[in-house]
C-alpha cells in the first residue's frame, strides 16, 4: 500500500514542509516512521494512484529491519538528497524512475551530501561556540544584574500570594508554580538573562491569575472607600499590588499584557483613572438617573431663556419707550422668575427643610425687587 504523507519539521528554529509517499503495508507504520524523525504529522491518506504520477524521485531507507521506499516530489536527485537527510533520513539509496542513475554515480551524489553534512556541522559547532562566548560577555551586563538582583523580589511575591492563597489553588497551579520557581533559581546561577526574564514572566502571569481569585473571594461590595461609590479597600490592594508586578515586568523589558498597559505608560496615575471609569460606568448603567437629569438641565435652560426674552422685552420697552410688550414683558419675567426658583427649590427637597425654606424667601425677595425696579423705572 501507499499512503500520501502531508507534515511539518522544524529545524535550527525554522518550519519545513514535508510531503511525500511511504509505501507500507499500513497507515500506522507511515505515521510510526514520521515520529521517528520528529515531523509532525498534518495528514495521512491513502494514495490509489500510481506513485510515479505523484513524483519522480524515490529513495530506501532501513526501518524495523525492512526497506521502506519513499517517493518525492523533487526533480532532482541530489536537493532531494540533501533535503530528506537534512529532516533526519538515513538514505541507503536514491534514484529515479524516468531517468535511473547507476549505482556509482548514486553513491557520490550520498557521498557529496555527507561531506556538506560534515561541512555544516563544523559550521554550527563553531557558531554554538561563539554563542557560547557571546553568553559568558553578558554575565558583565546590567540589564543581567538587574535581573539577578530582582530574582529575591520575585521569590517574596511567590511566596506572599501561596501563603494567602492557601487552600485556593489548584493542583495543577500549584506544581506549575513550583516548576518556574526551581527553573528560576538554576537560572540565576546562569548567564541566559532572556530565559530569566521569560520564567519571570510566567510566574507573574500566574500570580496575576492567584491573585484575581484570592481577591475575588474576599471582596465585600458593601465596603467601599467612600459613599456613592463601587470602589472597595480591597480593589485598592488588589491595583496597588499589580502596579507593583508591572513595574518589575517593566525595568526587565519583559512583555506587559494589553489590559495592564496603563501601568506601563501612566504608572500610579492608572489607578486614579482605572477608579473613576468603574464608578462612572456604575453611574452611566442607570440610565433612569441619567434620564432625569437630562429633562431637568433641559427644563431649568428653558426657563433661562424665558427670563432673558423677559428682560430682553422689559429693555426694549423701557429705552425705545414703547408700551406694547410691556405686559407680556411682565409675564415673561414673572413666569421665568418664579419657575427657576420652584425648579431649584425641588432640587433641594432632600435636603434640610430650612435651607429650602431660606432660599424661597430669597428668590421671593429678588423677584419683589426686580419687578419693582422695573415698574419705577417704567414709570418714569
Amino acid at each position: 500500500m501507499t499512503f500520501s504523507v502531508n507534515g511539518i519539521k522544524e529545524e535550527n528554529d525554522e518550519k519545513y514542509n514535508v510531503e511525500m509517499l511511504v509505501c507500507v503495508d499500513a497507515s500506522s507504520i507511515a505515521r510510526k516512521i514520521l515520529e521517528t524523525t520528529n515531523i509532525l504529522i498534518l495528514s495521512v491518506k491513502e494514495f490509489s494512484q500510481d506513485k510515479t504520477l505523484f513524483g519522480d524521485i524515490y529513495f530506501q531507507i532501513e526501518h524495523n529491519f525492512q526497506t521502506i521506499e519513499i517517493v518525492t516530489k523533487y526533480a532532482d536527485i541530489q536537493e532531494a538528497c540533501n533535503f530528506f537527510t537534512f529532516i533526519g533520513f538515513e538514505i541507503k539509496t536514491i534514484n529515479s524512475y524516468s531517468k535511473p542513475l547507476p549505482a556509482k554515480e548514486v553513491e557520490a551524489i550520498i557521498s557529496k551530501w555527507i561531506a556538506d553534512a560534515a561541512s555544516k556541522k563544523n559550521i554550527q559547532k563553531l557558531e554554538a561556540q561563539q554563542t557560547e562566548q557571546s553568553e559568558k560577555k553578558i554575565y558583565s551586563d546590567e540589564n543581567l544584574e538587574s535581573a539577578k538582583k530582582m530574582i529575591s523580589r520575585v521569590f517574596e511575591k511567590v511566596d506572599e500570594t501561596l501563603k494567602r492563597s492557601d487552600g485556593k489553588i489548584s493542583i495543577q497551579d500549584m506544581k506549575k508554580m513550583k516548576s518556574l520557581t526551581e527553573e528560576l533559581k538554576k537560572l540565576r546561577m546562569g548567564t541566559n538573562f532572556e530565559k530569566i526574564r521569560e520564567t519571570i514572566e510566567e510566574i507573574f502571569k500566574l500570580i496575576e491569575t492567584m491573585n484575581d481569585d484570592y481577591y475575588a473571594s474576599i471582596q465585600n461590595p458593601n465596603d467601599t472607600i467612600i459613599s456613592d461609590s463601587v470602589v472597595t479597600p480591597v480593589d485598592v490592594d488588589k491595583e496597588l499590588e499589580r502596579m507593583e508586578n508591572i513595574r518589575i515586568l517593566k525595568s526587565l523589558g519583559a512583555k506587559i499584557s494589553l489590559k495592564n498597559q496603563d501601568y506601563s505608560v501612566f504608572g500610579s496615575s492608572a489607578i486614579f483613572r482605572k477608579f473613576l471609569q468603574k464608578d462612572l460606568l456604575l453611574k452611566v448603567s442607570d440610565i433612569t438617573n441619567l434620564l432625569y437629569y437630562a429633562f431637568d438641565l433641559t427644563e431649568l435652560v428653558m426657563l433661562i431663556i424665558l427670563v432673558l426674552l423677559g428682560v430682553y422685552a422689559t429693555t426694549n420697552d423701557v429705552f425705545l419707550f414703547s408700551t406694547n410688550g410691556y405686559g407680556l414683558a411682565f409675564s415673561l419675567m414673572s413666569v421665568g422668575i418664579r419657575s427657576i426658583g420652584l425648579f431649584i427649590a425641588n432640587s433641594f427637597k432632600k435636603k434640610i427643610f430650612g435651607r429650602l425654606l431660606l432660599f424661597i424667601l430669597c428668590i421671593i425677595i429678588l423677584h419683589y425687587i426686580g419687578m419693582r425696579a422695573i415698574t419705577t423705572n417704567f414709570a418714569l
